[in-house]
């Protein structure tokens, strides 16, 4: 009898559990419509608006625009539209070159949701800086996939920027030699990676290794510093962009070496950043950011997320209703960081100092940009699009003028990218990636937040449809589909361990 009931049960939980399985299945298989398409036209003849000089910081007065597949083919206040264009009344409004994020992360799930939300935000490109361990993945977007979106959007065929960089999968393995940091570099290579990131945890030889594989692949190291390397060395060895806003914090530091070499892990975090925060040494400060400056080497300094640290508690940053652009896993994701925080910065002292850090990386942007360095705009955010508008602020905020950031999130990006023929400013003969604003974000950087239009290589995302793309990514950020491929992705790629 016993055995009978035992049988029972277990038949009920394997029944149960096929049916949750099947609904899994179900829900991976569920049809996930594409965003919204752009209008595509030929010609456009853009009427009326101030185009703005974001080498200069001036704005003209309002003239015309003409856009012949996907260029800027002429510019004037005579300009007659050409048979068969489409005008867009711009009249009132200011156009910028279209944003570029130095500082994004991609996943499969990305053209559902992270790709429509940069360009109803003005996004046009992006330096994507996650790539995945292998040629395809279950989670992150590979290359491959990178590659083919970029190739559509310039198309009109899919709803994204252009991808203008992408990095490897981060080199951040403790226990990599030199000789298999050389063998992934040209794997990566052949993967058709154009960035190679270094992390965290990279030993030192690994990390000379990864150097000279650029060197000899011609392909730029860019990421975090590694933290047994000190700065100064990673500036004259050839990094060629440093991300986030700890590398002068921690590389400044009287006790950098102590840092550097492991003394202090076994201090609590407040105290180690106590340490760091409280003695600088300016002339080493100085005299980095002048070789920096000289080498060209980008600042990316993400200034959002030392503001969500310093905001962990704040139910403002948690419950920020903007979230629901998000999808439920990385939401979770993204308030269990906050709490993470909080716990380890629990006390009123701690979370002062995490004010103390935000306005320590603000000043060094702004020390940075004095210095001649390209300071650029990334987002490093699961918002995609609309915290880039929050880094332009805080950007502000540290002492920028709208006119500087609003050239490091245009023309200095395309400098820096070695693409400034094509991209960077309004000017004939350029990539037509152009937004439309209804204030002169010149007075006020938040006027980059009201977007009138976004032409992304001449086809056409007027306020409807951006309107448009803004409810399909809330829309998809709670389809049962996106649920599941993110949650089978955690599951089942390799690299959702070290995320």
């Amino acid at each position: 009898m016993i055995v009978c009931r035992s049988l029972r049960v277990l038949k009920a939980i394997g029944a149960l559990l096929l049916l949750i399985l099947m609904g899994f299945l179900a829900a991976l298989a569920w049809p996930r419509n594409p965003a919204p398409l752009p209008d595509r036209a030929p010609l456009l003849l853009i009427d009326g608006a101030r185009i703005v000089d974001v080498e200069r910081g001036i704005a003209s007065k309002p003239t015309r625009l003409l856009v012949h597949e996907g260029r800027i083919s002429a510019i004037g206040t005579d300009l007659v539209a050409p048979k068969g264009a489409r005008r867009v009344d711009a009249r009132g409004q200011w156009m910028i070159p279209g944003l570029w994020d130095m500082h994004s992360h991609s996943f499969r799930v990305s053209p559902q949701l992270h790709l429509p939300l940069q360009i109803a935000n003005g996004v046009t490109a992006v330096r994507d800086m996650m790539g995945c361990p292998g040629a395809s993945d279950p989670l992150l977007a590979c290359h491959a996939d990178k590659a083919r979106w970029s190739r559509e959007a310039v198309a009109g065929t899919l709803v994204g920027p252009r991808f203008i960089g992408d990095a490897s999968f981060y080199y951040n393995d403790a226990s990599l030699t030199p000789r298999a940091v050389a063998d992934r570099a040209a794997l990566d290579k052949a993967n058709g990676v154009t960035l190679l990131k270094t992390y965290n945890h990279l030993p030192v030889p690994a990390w000379r290794a990864l150097i000279a594989a650029g060197q000899r692949h011609k392909l730029p190291v860019v990421g975090h510093l590694p933290k047994a390397v000190s700065l100064d060395e990673a500036v004259r060895a050839g990094q060629q962009s440093f991300e986030h806003g700890r590398i002068f914090v921690e590389g400044c530091a009287v006790e950098a070496a102590a840092w550097q070499s492991g003394a202090w892990d076994t201090l609590s975090q407040p105290t180690r950043m106590r340490r760091l925060l409280d003695r600088r040494d300016k002339a080493v400060c100085a005299a980095i950011m002048a070789e920096m400056a000289a080498r060209k080497s980008a600042f990316v300094p993400t200034l959002v997320t030392r503001e969500e640290d310093a905001r962990a508690r704040d139910p403002a940053l948690t419950g920020d209703p903007r979230l629901r652009y998000a999808d439920p896993l990385s939401r979770w994701a993204y308030r269990d960081d906050a709490a993470a925080t909080a716990a380890a910065f629990s006390t009123a002292a701690d979370q002062a100092l995490l004010a103390t850090m935000l306005k320590q990386a603000q000043a060094d942007a702004l020390a940075a940009h004095l210095a001649g360095i390209p300071v650029l705009v990334g987002s490093d955010t699961i918002i995609a699009g609309l915290r880039y508008h929050d880094e332009m602020a805080l950007l502000v905020e540290a002492g920028l003028t709208p006119a500087e950031v609003l050239r490091a999130a245009t023309l200095d990006a395309a400098r820096f990218a070695g693409m400034e023929g094509d991209f960077g400013t309004v000017a004939i003969g350029k990539r037509a990636d152009l937004v439309l604003l209804e204030a002169n974000p010149l007075s006020d950087i938040g006027a980059t937040r009201k977007i009138g239009t976004v032409i992304l290589n001449g086809h056409l995302f007027d306020r409807a449809k951006i309107a448009a793309l803004h409810e399909y990514v809330e829309t998809q950020a709670n389809h049962v589909g996106n649920w599941a491929h993110m949650l089978w992705g955690f599951i089942a790629s390799p690299a959702s361990s070290s995320l």
